[in-house]
């Protein structure tokens, strides 16, 4: 139903979105181009943003051809050439091969001519595809997934390309087909420049079914070496629905910005929207930090979702006791709730957010000490268009903290949550029967709330 479509996150005006190609920020606007399934038909659609949060939708960027159908893919800024070039796969008619084509851009993205010598790149694999393209060491490199592996490419003219090396982790952080890799460099917290390379895993998720990882290590410019803090990487979210997330090109100021796919390929064609399917994550800034097992990623929605912020409520010095609840809104469709407390204040065995959407129907978040666990509940959340979309999630938390916080994007139909400034995101669509009401709840014993505030959302999509 069209009652479901976000106000803050991404969606398309009809028809089913999946991943989010080609983003790459060019001449002051950042471009968001996504897989756009037309009757199906896979073509790339398009938007453009100078905020990151308002986004206008401009017309199809790149059309199947009488080579094959338009799949996930990645923009770079030639500026030798002056132009953007789109490296993305081909599902060629007839056999479903996949390949790699290119097309180039001389007005800023707006049109797109491929290069007549398409395909570029082939390969007797089954599973070939979601070239993300970037530049370093003097030249372009590609990251390209092989299905049980991630493939490396070089190129210095985005046309001739050259195998580097591959890349598989080993048997335990290879838990299903590797998709929509990123190979990106980053600055951590203690100064050192760490290589972060993400894959998406086509089932196999804590949560189930489809999800993001990822691996820190090394990279001399031919070969990813994992660090062996984590051979098995870490996962982006602990969520149901965050999936073939990528990272901005060219960004200024040394910003990593990434945004994903809000859905499960488990039940993606079941969900009860219309004329819509398949929604996006908020934009999140990423930053490295360095800890005791190693460096880890942590996420945030970027700084200029607070734009949207408006009638602000706040609470200071919040006690609730056992059975009892704190009541932060009614009737709300689009809120964001920030709330921190200090360890030595939680002397109960439980507490969190209970989120009511409809008659005797709750979405849950709770955060267990003991367990040092934040557990999401959506078994009885509302509409459950599928088998696989009722469960209950969890992610380890940390609770070591002298103090914890948490942030709860709430739309529509999608919750974003964010615990201990991005440790632990954990990110679910949620189809509700009523708007929501919001709930603060402990169970035995009590929590003193240091600070809560809330904000409603100013709708933006």
């Amino acid at each position: 139903m069209e009652s479901y479509r976000p106000k803050i996150h991404f969606s398309a005006e009809k028809y089913i979105i999946n991943d989010p190609n080609g983003l790459v920020y060019y001449r002051g606007r950042y471009h968001l181009f996504h897989q756009y399934n037309i009757d199906e038909q896979i073509h790339w659609g398009h938007a453009i943003s100078t905020d990151l949060v308002h986004w206008k939708r401009l017309p199809l960027a790149l059309f199947p051809d009488k080579i094959g159908q338009i799949w996930s893919g990645s923009v770079v800024a030639d500026e030798e050439n002056n132009r953007l070039a789109a490296a993305f796969t081909y599902s060629e008619h007839g056999t479903g091969r996949q390949s790699q084509g290119i097309a180039f851009s001389y007005d800023e993205g707006m049109t797109w001519e491929k290069y007549q010598g398409n395909p570029v790149l082939t390969s007797e694999r089954m599973d070939f595809r979601d070239p993300k393209v970037i530049y370093c060491y003097d030249k372009w490199v590609m990251v390209l997934s092989g299905g049980d592996c991630v493939l490396l490419y070089e190129s210095r003219d985005l046309i001739h390309w050259n195998l580097l090396s591959s890349f598989s982790g080993n048997d335990e952080a290879r838990c299903g087909t590797w998709e929509c890799p990123d190979l990106f460099p980053m600055k951590a917290d203690d100064g050192k420049e760490k290589w972060v390379l993400t894959v998406s895993i086509n089932d196999g998720s804590p949560a189930g079914g489809t999800g993001m990882q990822y691996f820190t290590g090394s990279f001399d410019g031919t070969v990813f070496q994992p660090d062996a803090e984590q051979p098995n990487g870490r996962w982006m979210d602990y969520g149901k629905d965050f999936y073939a997330g990528v990272t901005w090109n060219h960004v200024p100021n040394g910003r990593r910005l990434m945004i994903a796919w809000a859905d499960n390929w488990q039940y993606r064609d079941y969900l009860p929207t219309s004329p819509f399917k398949g929604q996006l994550s908020c934009v999140r800034e990423l930053t490295l930090c360095k800890g005791e097992a190693g460096y880890s990623i942590k996420q945030m929605p970027v700084k200029e979702m607070e734009s949207l912020r408006k009638n602000k409520k706040e609470y200071k010095e919040l006690c609730i006791g056992s059975g009892e609840e704190w009541i932060l809104g009614t009737d709300k469709q689009c809120m964001e709730l920030n709330m921190s407390c200090l360890k030595k204040n939680i002397q109960a065995e439980s507490f969190g957010i209970r989120i009511g959407t409809g008659e005797g129907k709750e979405f849950r978040f709770e955060f267990d000490p003991e367990a040092q666990t934040c557990t999401v509940d959506r078994r009885n959340s509302g509409v459950n268009a599928h088998e696989k979309f009722p469960g209950i999630y969890k992610g380890k938390m940390d609770f070591s903290k002298e103090r914890i916080s948490v942030k709860l994007l709430l739309d529509v139909s999608q919750t974003e949550l964010f615990i201990n400034d991005g440790e632990l995101v954990m990110t679910n669509l949620v189809f509700p029967e009523k708007k929501y009401e919001i709930k603060l709840f402990v169970e035995n014993g009590t929590v003193l709330i240091e600070s809560c505030v809330i904000y409603e959302l100013e709708a933006c999509m």
